[in-house]
């Protein structure tokens, strides 16, 4: 019921903004590292639309893909973490000026994943041990709160900006995000 309920609260949101507001918003894009668990890293890419709901608050709906992959427990054994979040979040904009803009956030992830984990598998036998790594696949949803500060750069006489984004974010577990985000305000 819950996600349910966040979900209703961004869309009525949406339509708020839509009556009431003379900015219709800007279009982000994201890309940068992801770390899920030490030696298990990779990238992450998305996509974002954010609106003004008042002078200093934004919400936001945004689609992402991370994928990170390494051996973190064992040369032997190649893990993955592949996952696709839908996302909605509220910005709260302190710092502001004509060109700058830094902004926090909290918001709620859907995510869709796809992991490959190998755990170790000991076997006792009269001679000796003898240890394995067999991997497991699972696929499932996981959903969660979503955490994020951005600093933006708006470029003079332009409808474009630059900036830099740290986030930690539901993908599978709690992950790790730093990256560079490019805008376009319509």
């Amino acid at each position: 019921m819950k996600p349910f309920i966040v979900i209703l609260f961004m869309l009525t949101m949406c339509h708020a903004n839509a009556q009431f507001s003379g900015s219709s918003g800007m279009i982000k894009a994201t890309a940068g590292y992801t770390h899920d668990f030490p030696g298990l890293n990779g990238y992450t890419v998305g996509a974002e639309y954010s609106f003004p709901l008042t002078e200093i608050l934004q919400g936001s709906m945004g689609l992402k893909h991370a994928d990170m992959q390494g051996f973190p427990r064992s040369s032997q054994a190649f893990e993955f973490t592949k996952a696709t979040t839908l996302d909605f979040n509220m910005y709260w904009a302190p710092l502001r000026t004509e060109n700058q803009l830094f902004r926090v956030g909290l918001g709620y992830s859907f995510s869709f994943y796809n992991i490959q984990r190998a755990y170790p598998l000991v076997v006792d036998y009269a001679t000796g041990k003898s240890t394995t790594w067999p991997t497991y696949l699972e696929k499932g949803r996981a959903n969660g709160i979503n955490v994020v500060a951005e600093y933006e750069y708006k470029l003079p006489s332009s409808h474009f900006s630059v900036g830099v984004r740290g986030a930690l974010y539901k993908a599978y577990t709690e992950t790790k995000f730093i990256g560079a985000v490019v805008g376009y305000e319509l």
